[in-house]
């Protein structure tokens, strides 16, 4: 089990009522030896000619994040990937939360293999430890919807080949309690999985180390 696994135990188990994970777990790195940011990008639009609403393409020309043929660039600074996220959403990719193995996060850098390529990714996770997703379903979220959800999380992620490399967490936030959720968990995760109660809540965990372990061919709910 990674050694982080038990830093977010015990911050699902003890955090405040007025604490929320999915928005400040990156806050509560701060006190261990981990770096944590959230939203970081780990993929940027290649080509402008992806880029379909007029006005998201303006905005990256009027603010120069394309180079002179109209490809993005393999740097950013921080401010503008964050502006990218706020104004032009469909055109970055950001994983929930990025844990590195000390507090000097690497900044991204991207890059494209093919010419035609839709993404440019980043080209490295030296430095990265884990990828954390924590989403948010309800006690009736049936072991279909769960695993929907799990998967266009994982295909997402693996999309980004570099991420294959490091540990793969996923939390589920739950009002109460929802017994579809450890079936799920079990098939993808295997034994990585642990359950934190803290109040009325309830959180699911599990991981994988790292991300390409998972197997996608086998599901809870065969497509019909």
């Amino acid at each position: 089990m990674p050694e982080f696994i038990k830093d977010l135990e015990i911050l699902l188990r003890t955090h405040s009522a007025l604490v929320d994970p999915k928005k400040s777990l990156h806050v509560y790195f701060n006190r261990t030896d981990y770096g944590c940011v959230k939203d970081y990008p780990v993929a940027i639009v290649h080509d402008q000619k992806r880029i379909k609403e007029e006005d998201a393409l303006q905005y990256f020309k009027k603010n120069y994040l394309l180079d002179e043929d109209g490809f993005s660039y393999d740097e950013y600074p921080k401010d503008d990937l964050e502006r990218i996220a706020t104004y032009a959403p469909k055109y970055i990719q950001n994983v929930g939360f990025i844990l590195a193995t000390t507090k000097d996060v690497p900044e991204p850098t991207f890059f494209n293999k093919f010419k035609g390529d839709y993404w440019k990714k980043i080209q490295s996770v030296e430095g990265l430890e884990a990828v954390i997703d924590i989403s948010a379903l309800t006690p009736e979220t049936s072991a279909c919807e769960v695993e929907d959800a799990l998967r266009a999380i994982i295909r997402k992620r693996k999309e980004v080949h570099q991420l294959k490399k490091i540990t793969f967490v996923w939390i589920v936030e739950i009002n109460g309690e929802n017994e579809n959720i450890p079936t799920v968990m079990k098939h993808y995760f295997k034994d990585s999985t642990m359950v934190v109660k803290n109040g009325r809540k309830t959180y699911y965990m599990g991981w994988s180390d790292p991300l390409q372990d998972i197997n996608m061919r086998y599901f809870v709910c065969p497509p019909e």
